[in-house]
């Protein structure tokens, strides 16, 4: 006769619960993992507009670094024309709806003159050779000790992508200095770093290592100073693709081209060079030849601005000072 030893099982209850048990860790558990992955989305999304907007601000600085002193103006985008401009120092914003302004200066040609022992260009005028040339009836020559025009010449055609010369750059003498000699008398003036004829010259060439050409003759009302800065581009810092009633932008930058020839930001030739996109903000303001920038930027939880700004957007704004 055989005998079955009787095995326990678990009751009915005992597995109600462990089921209940299971469900109750299991949403202990997924909601931790809800929560970890949102603050990894948060973090993500923290991080890459945190960067791109600590990259677009910094390019800016950069190259407000090297601008033309009082060159800096804010162009209404809604208005043409070449000289419809506000200079940086005056402007205010005002009605805070305002559509975003471009903002645009000239830029001197750093790399040929600091990259070597002997500079492209000097940043020196020999006021009383260059007057005396003027005044023997030889009036397109500037006479610039310790250059090498050849030199800035090649910088500038390698920089252009091989589209300028030393001949398509200006010449702007400084006008915070006086000199007097005969009739040629450079009087201080605001003009430095705009479209006038007394202070910005079109280059012409070279003549000779040290010479710089101009296309056209120096006046009797040249202003005339022993600090010059030479310039082949502009730059623009324009907003683009404007939606939801002003508040969401990018950023866009215009280079390689010459307001002294007549040219604007958007000229055909003009490359351009998207700096940052989603911007909510983009502020400046000058004083006492303090630039201060102001760049905020927004991206999504998911990698996408929303249609709604607001919604699950992440904002970072950076703030950077250019002193001279």
């Amino acid at each position: 006769m055989k005998y079955f030893k009787t095995r326990k099982a678990f009751t009915l209850l005992e597995v109600i619960f462990v089921i209940i048990i299971l469900g109750i860790v299991a949403s202990i558990g997924s909601t931790i993992v809800v929560q970890l992955f949102d603050n990894y989305l948060t973090q993500r999304a923290m991080y890459r507009v945190s960067l791109k907007t600590e990259l677009a601000v910094e390019q800016i600085v950069n190259r407000l670094a090297y601008r033309i002193d009082s060159s800096v103006i804010v162009r209404d985008l809604t208005v043409a024309g070449l000289n419809n401009f506000t200079p940086l120092e005056d402007f205010n914003y005002g009605n805070s709806q305002i559509t975003p302004q471009a903002l645009e200066w000239i830029g001197y040609e750093n790399d040929s003159f600091s990259s070597r022992g002997v500079p492209g260009w000097s940043g020196y005028c020999d006021t009383v050779a260059t007057v005396n040339r003027i005044i023997a009836g030889n009036r397109t020559r500037v006479v610039t000790p310790g250059s090498n025009l050849q030199y800035a010449n090649t910088v500038i055609r390698n920089l252009s992508g091989n589209t300028k010369r030393l001949r398509d750059a200006a010449l702007l003498f400084a006008v915070n200095n006086e000199f007097t000699k005969g009739n040629f008398i450079a009087q201080p003036a605001r003009c430095y770093g705009y479209i006038d004829n007394t202070c910005i010259h079109t280059v012409g060439g070279r003549n000779g290592q040290n010479q710089i050409r101009l296309d056209n003759n120096l006046a009797t009302n040249t202003n005339i100073s022993p600090l010059y800065k030479l310039a082949w581009s502009a730059y623009a810092i324009v907003p683009t693709n404007i939606r939801h009633n002003n508040s969401l932008f990018d950023l866009e930058l215009h280079y390689n081209y010459q307001p002294w020839d007549g040219m604007q930001y958007d000229n055909p030739n003009t490359r351009i060079s998207t700096l940052i996109r989603n911007v909510t903000s983009f502020k400046y303001s000058e004083l006492g030849g303090t630039i201060r920038i102001k760049l905020c930027a927004t991206e999504q939880l998911g990698g996408t601005v929303a249609d709604d700004v607001a919604a699950q957007n992440i904002s970072v704004c950076k703030e950077k000072v250019v002193i001279r």
